[in-house]
C-alpha cells in the first residue's frame, strides 16, 4: 500500500501491508481479529492489556506503545471512544503515535470523532508526512444483520488518492465503503446520521409508549410497526429520490394518494389521544406544528413530502436531484406504485399462457399414461 518500487520483495509487502490498530475494544478488537483471518499482519496497542492477551492467540502482536506501534505498521487505525482519547494516543501521551510514525505510512480514524479534531489531527499528519482519513464505522447492532458479520458502512474521507490506496483494506471491514470527499465529510455524515437515528429512536419511543397507554398489547404495536410503511422503507429513506428528490412535492397536479391534509388528519387524532392519556409526546406535537403551518401555505392537497420543504426554508437549501440518487448500485431502486400496477396486466397475461401450456402438456401426460396402462399385460 506504499509507492511501489523496483524489487519484487517490497511490491509483495506493499501489497499486503502491516496493519496497527490502537484500541481493542468493540470495533477495534474485532477488525483486529478480522484482519488476522485474512492474513494480514496486525499489531495492537489498549491501554487495558487484557484487551490485547485475547487477540494474542489469534497471532496479533502486542506492544508496549503507540510510538512503538507506529514503527511497525504502514496503515494505523484509531478506534476510540472520545475525541479526547484519540487526540492523547495520538498527539499527546508519553510515546504517542505520532513520535513513531513513518512517512509515507497511511493513519486512518474510526473513532466519531469531532470535526475539530480530525482538522486537528489531519494538518499533523501533513507535517509528518503521512496521510489521513477520517473513516468513522458503522457498527452492526442487534436487529441489524451485516453480509459479511462485520459492520455496516464506513465513512471515508480525504485524500481520494489515499482512499483508493486502502479502500481494499477497507472493504474486509463493512458491507459498504462509502467515499465522503475531503476531510471531515466522513465525521460529519456520521454525526447526521446518529442525529437521525436518535430522533427516530425518540419517535418510535412516542409511539410505542403511546400504543401501551391504549392498552394495546407490546408485541402487536411492535408488528405494526416493523410491517407497516415506516418498517419497510426505513423510516421513508429509500422512498426519498422518487417522492422528494425529484420534487414531485412541488407539483400537486400529481394527485397524490396520501396528502398533507390526510396525514394531518391522522396526527391530529393520535396527539388527542396522547394528550388525553396525559403523555408527552414532543416530536409528534412539533410535527403536528409543521404540518399545520403546511395547511395554512395552502398545501393541503400536496403530497405529504411537501412538509419536508419548511425545513429546506429554514435552512435556505433545497434536496433536488435527478433520478435515481444511488450512491451504490446494492442500493434498493425506489419504485412508484403506478409502475407496479401498469406491469400487473402483462405479468397477467403471461402467468395465463403459461398456465394454458402447463394445462394442455398435462392432459396428453395423463392421456398417454392412461393409454399404457390400458394396452399393458394383466
Amino acid at each position: 500500500m506504499l509507492p511501489i518500487n523496483n524489487t519484487s520483495d517490497q511490491e509483495s509487502t506493499l501489497n499486503h501491508p502491516t496493519i496497527g490498530i490502537i484500541g481493542c475494544g468493540n470495533i477495534g478488537g474485532r477488525q483486529a481479529a478480522n484482519f488476522l483471518a485474512h492474513g494480514y499482519s496486525v499489531y495492537v496497542y489498549d491501554i487495558n492489556p487484557d484487551a490485547m492477551v485475547q487477540l494474542q492467540p489469534l497471532g496479533a502482536c502486542i506492544v508496549q506503545s503507540c510510538a512503538e506501534l507506529a514503527t511497525y505498521s504502514e496503515i494505523i487505525f484509531t478506534a476510540l471512544p472520545t475525541p479526547a482519547d484519540v487526540i492523547t494516543a495520538v498527539l499527546e501521551s508519553p510515546q504517542n503515535l505520532s513520535q513513531g510514525l513513518r512517512s509515507g505510512s497511511v493513519y486512518i480514524d474510526l473513532t466519531t470523532n469531532s470535526p475539530e479534531t480530525i482538522l486537528r489531527l489531519h494538518q499533523a499528519m501533513e507535517q509528518l508526512g503521512v496521510e489521513m482519513l477520517d473513516a468513522p464505522f458503522n457498527d452492526c447492532p442487534v436487529g441489524a444483520e451485516s453480509k459479511g458479520g462485520m459492520g455496516l458502512a464506513i465513512m471515508a474521507s480525504g485524500s481520494k488518492v489515499t482512499f483508493q490506496r486502502v479502500q481494499p483494506i477497507l472493504e474486509l471491514m463493512a458491507d459498504q465503503v462509502l467515499y465522503c470527499g475531503e476531510i471531515t465529510t466522513g465525521t460529519k455524515c456520521k454525526l447526521i446520521h446518529n442525529a437521525v437515528n436518535a430522533v427516530a429512536v425518540q419517535a418510535v419511543s412516542e409511539g410505542i409508549t403511546l400504543g401501551l397507554a391504549q392498552g394495546i398489547p407490546l408485541e402487536i404495536i411492535w408488528d405494526s410497526l416493523r410491517f407497516g410503511s415506516f418498517g419497510q422503507n426505513a423510516g421513508d429513506i429509500h422512498g426519498l429520490p422518487h417522492y422528494w428528490f425529484s420534487r414531485r412535492c412541488d407539483d400537486s397536479s400529481k394527485h397524490p394518494a396520501f396528502t398533507v391534509k390526510l396525514l394531518h388528519k391522522d396526527l391530529r387524532i393520535a396527539l388527542g389521544m396522547a394528550n388525553q392519556s396525559n403523555i408527552c409526546v414532543n416530536h409528534l406535537s412539533l410535527t403536528v406544528k409543521d404540518y399545520e403551518e403546511a395547511e395554512q401555505r395552502g398545501w393541503s392537497n400536496y403530497a405529504t413530502t411537501k412538509v419536508r420543504c419548511l425545513q429546506e426554508e429554514r435552512a435556505g437549501v433545497i434536496a433536488k436531484a435527478t433520478l435515481p440518487v444511488l450512491s451504490s448500485d446494492t442500493q434498493p431502486q425506489p419504485q412508484s406504485t403506478s409502475t407496479a400496477t401498469e406491469d400487473s396486466p402483462i405479468k397477467k397475461g403471461i402467468f395465463s399462457v403459461f398456465a394454458i401450456l402447463v394445462l394442455v402438456i398435462g392432459s396428453n401426460l395423463f392421456q398417454l399414461g392412461l393409454h399404457w396402462l390400458l394396452r399393458s399385460p394383466n
